[in-house]
């Protein structure tokens, strides 16, 4: 296809302007300009065919009218009658009918809708083939009757004929006063009779016939017999060049008939037909023969809107694809792709391109070795493709439909991985961010397959940059939320995902995530609900994720998240008199964390509460059963004493909560507990410092070749060197 000309650019560019009303139609534009704006307004907006009465002055050059996508009611048909048209394409047509008469005839529509000047001038007719035209109830109405051959007299120029579905014609008689006649399309239309087509023998420039039908609205009977009646009218077309005879019931040797009848015949379309497997020497035959065959007749179809012919050519695709790519070429297969590719990007109809993204989930060529290690670098551009072309789509429930599928087409991508095999960067990070978008399509939770996939084999700069993918945590964090008020078991696997990027992620992340996407009252909200279920594993994380936020948290946004009764209703969850196990003290630490920052800034009115909660968990903490000091890990202690806001005393009072092992593993990151410059009165209030002194020297006796203070300058050494 040849690139536009600046013409044509500008048109567009006019059309689009006048359409958004930025400009308006208030100058004369002359014939070509007409022609070329009008075509562009009415593919922006078929409804935009009501600016032929509005702006009449302006348009009243206009000489070509393509309306077939458009509603024409009565109004319009009248006030074609201005324009002296030289080509038309007639659409919808709307009138109000007695209920016996559902249908409009031809002939009496062209009499209201063209004037005298354009019967003479036209050269191009067609109607939109959506309507089904029958006659005789015009002389019932208007009390005249209009044969064929009147309607041929009216238009004695024309070139480009099209009456495709016009019912009740008994015979094309008159025809042959179309002397100029090169394109005739009488698709859906059964003349039947020995003589019906005779005349078409007698137009000597015919060049293009299309006798073809669409089997969804077209009874088979019907589809027998066109082929049939053809040959019994012994046409012999002197310059005929291009047969269009799909979905028609031809046989082998009629077509061959045919085309032995025809010298100067070059193609024919033989789509759906049982020549589909044939071929015909010196004949361009477009069927299901070849793989090039194929591909042809796909582009054919799917330029000519005949969206049946392409949704049977996707089928005979999706049927090698799926069964015989094993004994397909690699060139065979490149073909096809192509061929799929090119409907993704050219297709108007929804279904078909739904068709498309069915072939590419469901055919069993694309999860094969062979589809992933050769045609891997064109993976990245097909799934673009694929949601390019329904960004385009106006239905929803088209778009609703297909991305089950697509998540299909991501689980086989994932499903390929192997360690030392990772997708490309720009791929997986696109699968990653519509895996999520689409979490809500998928019943079984494939989503969550892809992502633990994809994150298990990521390299470790794609999981670094998955942990600055704002747009994926935020998303997985607003999936934990629906699914936890599911009460589904996907909960606690989303979760998990969410821990292995949050051990990770920056503190520009974190920000984002805490001012965009209310992560910190998702979070709040998820350990109430938790703590009303028999599983809480995941409480643990939720309070890991409020720890690690509330050290980039403003003092606004700390008040905001846990001002009023919040602080009392987190507090409530957790086990302050008693702990039982490490599971328990986890809990309590990363909670009480948090606390000791509410506290040492003053943004908490409940003080006193949170201090007696805090001597509970000391007390409770002192006399639990399960010290085991050789088990504390260094990297934990570490990043305590490492963290930037950290001060002696905050360091001190924190020690308290570590005198005996935690199961705090995976929550080691630096920078977790940033406590403030500013201690607070608590810090040494209650707590037995004498203690914490014996838990740091007999943790430093037993590991004092691990540890490793990484903050530079005194005050720390300073603290623990006095032990």
């Amino acid at each position: 296809m040849p690139p536009p000309t600046l013409f044509q650019l500008a048109a567009k560019s006019l059309a689009e302007e006048i359409h958004k009303e930025k400009i308006p139609l208030d100058f004369p534009l002359d014939t070509k300009s007409s022609n070329a704006v009008f075509r562009e307004l009415l593919e922006l907006n078929p409804r935009n065919i009501k600016k032929l009465r509005t702006h009449y002055h302006q348009l009243s050059s206009l000489r070509q009218l393509d309306s077939k996508k458009c509603d024409i009611y009565e109004e319009d048909v009248m006030n074609l009658r201005k324009f002296n048209l030289i080509s038309l394409e007639i659409g919808n047509y709307y009138i109000k009918l007695p209920k016996e008469f559902q249908r409009i005839d031809i002939v009496s529509l062209l009499k209201r809708a063209v004037n005298s000047n354009s019967r003479k001038m036209m050269i191009h007719l067609g109607f939109s083939g959506k309507e089904e035209f029958i006659s005789g109830w015009e002389e019932q109405v208007f009390n005249e009757r209009c044969q064929f051959s009147n309607f041929c007299n009216w238009f004695p120029n024309l070139r480009v004929l099209d009456i495709s579905w016009a019912r009740g014609l008994s015979t094309l008689e008159g025809i042959k006063n179309l002397k100029n006649l090169q394109v005739l399309m009488i698709r859906n239309v059964v003349i039947r009779g020995t003589g019906g087509y005779k005349e078409l023998s007698e137009l000597k420039n015919l060049r293009h016939l299309d006798v073809s039908c669409e089997s969804e609205r077209y009874g088979s009977f019907d589809r027998m017999i066109i082929f049939e009646c053809l040959l019994e009218s012994e046409v012999r077309i002197e310059n005929l060049e291009f047969l269009d005879c799909s979905m028609t019931f031809v046989k082998d040797h009629e077509l061959r008939r045919f085309v032995k009848n025809h010298p100067k015949l070059k193609t024919v379309v033989a789509i759906s037909t049982a020549c589909a497997r044939i071929s015909i020497p010196a004949i361009d035959l477009l069927n299901f023969n070849s793989t090039h065959s194929i591909s042809k007749s796909l582009k054919y179809a799917l330029s000519n809107d005949r969206d049946e012919l392409v949704k049977n050519c996707i089928d005979v695709i999706f049927r090698k694809l799926d069964i015989n790519h094993e004994q397909l070429n690699d060139l065979e297969i490149s073909k096809f792709l192509n061929a799929l590719c090119y409907v993704l990007r050219e297709a108007k109809c929804k279904s078909v391109k739904y068709l498309v993204i069915y072939c590419f989930a469901r055919s069993n060529f694309f999860q094969t070795e062979r589809f992933f290690t050769s045609y891997s670098l064109e993976i990245l551009g097909i799934v673009e493709l694929i949601f390019k072309s329904l960004k385009n789509v106006e239905y929803i429930s088209v778009q609703l439909n297909a991305h089950p599928l697509i998540l299909s087409f991501f689980y086989r991508i994932v499903n390929f991985l192997r360690f030392g095999r990772i997708l490309q960067d720009g791929l997986l990070s696109l699968i990653m961010e519509k895996t999520v978008e689409l979490s809500y399509a998928n019943r079984e939770h494939v989503f969550l397959k892809i992502l633990t996939k994809a994150s298990r084999f990521m390299s470790v700069d794609q999981y670094k940059s998955m942990c600055e993918n704002t747009k994926v945590m935020k998303a997985l964090f607003a999936i934990a939320h629906k699914l936890i008020k599911q009460n589904s078991p996907a909960y606690q696997q989303i979760i998990e995902i969410i821990v292995s990027y949050m051990n990770q992620a920056s503190e520009n992340t974190l920000k984002f995530l805490v001012t965009n996407c209310q992560a910190v009252e998702k979070c709040i909200d998820q350990i109430l609900m938790l703590s009303e279920l028999p599983t809480k594993d995941s409480q643990k994380h939720l309070l890991h994720f409020l720890m690690v936020f509330s050290s980039v948290m403003s003092d606004e946004q700390l008040r905001k998240c846990y001002g009023g009764e919040t602080i009392i209703r987190l507090v409530g969850v957790i086990n302050t008199v008693g702990l039982r196990n490490s599971f328990e003290k986890t809990r309590a630490l990363m909670l009480f964390s948090t606390l000791y920052l509410l506290l040492t800034k003053n943004l908490t009115e409940h003080r006193e509460f949170i201090k007696m909660k805090i001597k509970e968990v000391s007390k409770s903490w002192s006399q639990s059963n399960l010290l085991d000091y050789h088990k504390m890990s260094a990297k934990i202690l570490n990043a305590l004493i490492t963290s930037k806001d950290s001060t002696d005393e905050s360091i001190c009072s924190f020690l308290i909560f570590v005198s005996a092992f935690i199961y705090c593993e995976g929550y080691e990151t630096n920078g977790c507990w940033n406590f403030m410059e500013t201690p607070s009165e608590i810090y040494f209030e209650n707590f037995p410092i004498r203690e914490v002194f014996e838990t740091v020297r007999t943790w430093r006796s037993m590991h004092g070749s691990q540890f490793c203070i990484k903050q530079d300058g005194s005050k720390m050494n300073r603290w623990f060197n006095q032990f």
